[in-house]
Protein backbone atom coordinates (compact mmCIF):
# COMPACT_ATOMS: atom_id res chain seq x y z
CA UNK A 1 0.00 0.00 0.00
CA UNK A 2 1.26 3.26 -1.15
CA UNK A 3 0.61 6.13 1.01
CA UNK A 4 0.62 9.96 -0.28
CA UNK A 5 0.89 13.22 1.28
CA UNK A 6 -1.17 16.04 0.03
CA UNK A 7 -0.46 19.30 2.56
CA UNK A 8 -2.88 21.99 1.04
CA UNK A 9 -1.88 24.69 3.15
CA UNK A 10 1.96 24.23 1.80
CA UNK A 11 3.68 26.28 -1.18
CA UNK A 12 4.97 24.80 -3.88
CA UNK A 13 8.85 25.93 -5.05
CA UNK A 14 7.37 28.30 -7.60
CA UNK A 15 4.83 30.16 -5.78
CA UNK A 16 7.90 30.85 -3.05
CA UNK A 17 10.36 32.33 -6.19
CA UNK A 18 7.40 34.15 -8.02
CA UNK A 19 6.42 36.09 -4.85
CA UNK A 20 10.58 36.51 -3.42
CA UNK A 21 10.61 38.24 -6.56
CA UNK A 22 8.02 40.34 -6.53
CA UNK A 23 8.49 41.64 -3.85
CA UNK A 24 11.80 42.36 -4.87
CA UNK A 25 10.84 44.08 -7.76
CA UNK A 26 8.67 46.44 -5.06
CA UNK A 27 11.60 47.20 -3.12
CA UNK A 28 13.47 48.07 -5.62
CA UNK A 29 11.06 50.13 -7.23
CA UNK A 30 10.25 51.88 -3.49
CA UNK A 31 14.14 52.71 -3.12
CA UNK A 32 14.26 53.63 -6.34
CA UNK A 33 11.92 56.88 -5.65
CA UNK A 34 13.71 57.78 -2.61
CA UNK A 35 15.77 60.07 -3.88
CA UNK A 36 13.19 61.91 -5.44
CA UNK A 37 10.89 62.20 -2.78
CA UNK A 38 13.94 63.79 -0.40
CA UNK A 39 14.24 66.05 -3.26
CA UNK A 40 10.84 67.38 -3.64
CA UNK A 41 10.84 67.42 0.18
CA UNK A 42 13.50 69.37 0.55
CA UNK A 43 12.33 71.90 -2.10
CA UNK A 44 8.89 72.08 -0.53
CA UNK A 45 10.29 73.15 2.66
CA UNK A 46 12.27 75.73 0.75
CA UNK A 47 9.38 77.09 -0.83
CA UNK A 48 7.21 77.21 2.61
CA UNK A 49 10.14 78.91 3.98
CA UNK A 50 10.36 82.30 1.10
CA UNK A 51 6.94 82.59 1.65
CA UNK A 52 6.85 83.22 5.19
CA UNK A 53 9.71 85.86 4.27
CA UNK A 54 7.79 88.93 3.53
CA UNK A 55 7.44 89.95 7.61
CA UNK A 56 10.66 89.08 8.35
CA UNK A 57 11.75 91.21 5.32
CA UNK A 58 9.32 94.31 5.93
CA UNK A 59 10.89 94.57 9.51
CA UNK A 60 14.22 94.49 7.87
CA UNK A 61 13.27 97.60 5.20
CA UNK A 62 12.10 99.17 8.28
CA UNK A 63 14.95 99.38 10.20
CA UNK A 64 17.09 100.25 7.14
CA UNK A 65 14.81 102.75 6.45
CA UNK A 66 14.84 103.93 10.58
CA UNK A 67 18.53 103.75 10.00
CA UNK A 68 19.12 106.32 7.03
CA UNK A 69 15.84 107.47 6.16
CA UNK A 70 12.46 106.27 3.93
CA UNK A 71 14.21 108.82 0.84
CA UNK A 72 17.41 107.04 0.80
CA UNK A 73 16.07 103.82 1.29
CA UNK A 74 13.88 104.68 -2.07
CA UNK A 75 16.98 105.66 -3.82
CA UNK A 76 19.07 102.87 -2.86
CA UNK A 77 16.48 100.62 -4.39
CA UNK A 78 16.91 100.85 -8.54
CA UNK A 79 13.52 101.04 -10.39
CA UNK A 80 12.20 97.89 -11.55
CA UNK A 81 12.60 97.73 -15.55
CA UNK A 82 13.65 95.51 -17.56
CA UNK A 83 16.79 94.10 -17.56
CA UNK A 84 16.44 93.96 -13.50
CA UNK A 85 19.41 96.18 -12.38
CA UNK A 86 21.29 95.41 -9.00
CA UNK A 87 20.02 96.76 -6.61
CA UNK A 88 19.33 96.65 -2.64
CA UNK A 89 20.13 93.11 -1.45
CA UNK A 90 19.24 91.35 1.75
CA UNK A 91 19.98 87.66 3.00
CA UNK A 92 18.46 85.27 5.16
CA UNK A 93 19.34 81.66 6.70
CA UNK A 94 17.77 78.74 5.33
CA UNK A 95 15.14 78.63 7.84
CA UNK A 96 13.98 81.99 7.30
CA UNK A 97 14.51 83.03 10.97
CA UNK A 98 17.13 86.08 10.72
CA UNK A 99 17.15 88.15 7.41
CA UNK A 100 19.52 90.85 7.24
CA UNK A 101 21.06 93.94 4.88
CA UNK A 102 23.44 92.93 2.80
CA UNK A 103 24.78 95.98 0.95
CA UNK A 104 23.24 99.09 2.55
CA UNK A 105 22.73 99.99 6.31
CA UNK A 106 24.13 96.49 7.11
CA UNK A 107 23.08 95.70 11.36
CA UNK A 108 25.61 95.69 13.70
CA UNK A 109 27.93 92.40 13.52
CA UNK A 110 26.35 90.48 15.84
CA UNK A 111 23.29 90.67 13.55
CA UNK A 112 25.28 90.06 10.34
CA UNK A 113 24.52 86.63 8.58
CA UNK A 114 27.98 85.10 7.81
CA UNK A 115 28.34 83.99 4.25
CA UNK A 116 27.93 80.28 5.00
CA UNK A 117 24.64 80.87 6.23
CA UNK A 118 23.27 82.97 3.93
CA UNK A 119 20.86 80.72 1.81
CA UNK A 120 17.69 83.42 0.37
CA UNK A 121 18.77 86.08 -1.68
CA UNK A 122 16.24 88.80 -1.53
CA UNK A 123 16.38 91.63 -4.02
CA UNK A 124 14.01 95.14 -3.76
CA UNK A 125 13.27 96.99 -6.13
CA UNK A 126 10.89 100.26 -6.20
CA UNK A 127 8.04 100.91 -9.04
CA UNK A 128 9.05 103.60 -11.36
CA UNK A 129 5.66 104.21 -13.25
CA UNK A 130 2.49 105.71 -11.53
CA UNK A 131 0.58 105.25 -9.26
CA UNK A 132 3.31 103.53 -7.16
CA UNK A 133 6.48 105.09 -8.30
CA UNK A 134 8.01 106.63 -5.51
CA UNK A 135 9.67 110.47 -5.15
CA UNK A 136 11.17 112.08 -2.05
CA UNK A 137 9.20 112.95 0.33
CA UNK A 138 6.39 110.47 -0.50
CA UNK A 139 4.35 108.83 2.44
CA UNK A 140 4.37 105.14 1.30
CA UNK A 141 7.84 103.23 -0.78
CA UNK A 142 6.40 100.72 -2.89
CA UNK A 143 8.74 98.01 -3.57
CA UNK A 144 8.81 94.62 -5.75
CA UNK A 145 10.71 91.45 -3.61
CA UNK A 146 12.09 88.63 -5.33
CA UNK A 147 13.31 86.07 -2.86
CA UNK A 148 15.74 83.66 -4.55
CA UNK A 149 17.39 80.23 -3.29
CA UNK A 150 19.87 79.01 -2.96
CA UNK A 151 21.94 81.83 -2.63
CA UNK A 152 25.00 79.74 -1.70
CA UNK A 153 24.65 76.15 -0.52
CA UNK A 154 24.88 75.25 2.97
CA UNK A 155 28.14 75.93 4.42
CA UNK A 156 29.67 77.01 0.95
CA UNK A 157 31.15 80.30 0.30
CA UNK A 158 30.26 79.76 -3.51
CA UNK A 159 27.68 81.94 -5.06
CA UNK A 160 24.34 79.67 -7.17
CA UNK A 161 24.32 81.70 -10.50
CA UNK A 162 20.98 83.36 -10.55
CA UNK A 163 20.08 80.84 -13.48
CA UNK A 164 19.95 77.97 -11.57
CA UNK A 165 18.14 79.77 -8.52
CA UNK A 166 14.22 79.25 -7.60
CA UNK A 167 12.24 82.19 -7.13
CA UNK A 168 9.10 83.98 -5.30
CA UNK A 169 8.46 87.31 -5.89
CA UNK A 170 5.73 89.32 -3.86
CA UNK A 171 5.11 93.08 -3.68
CA UNK A 172 5.78 95.19 -0.34
CA UNK A 173 4.85 98.54 0.64
CA UNK A 174 6.55 100.64 3.67
CA UNK A 175 4.98 103.70 5.18
CA UNK A 176 6.69 106.63 7.13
Amino acid sequence: MVIHFRNPAGFTLIEVVVAVALFAVAVTAMLGLLPSVTQVSGRSTDTMNALRLPDAVRVELRRMATAGGVDALGEETKPFTTPLPDTCLLVATRDASRVAALNYQPPASPDQIEAAAQYFMIEAWRFNEAPLAFAPGDAVLALHIRVSWPYRVPGSLAVTPATEREHVDFNLALSR
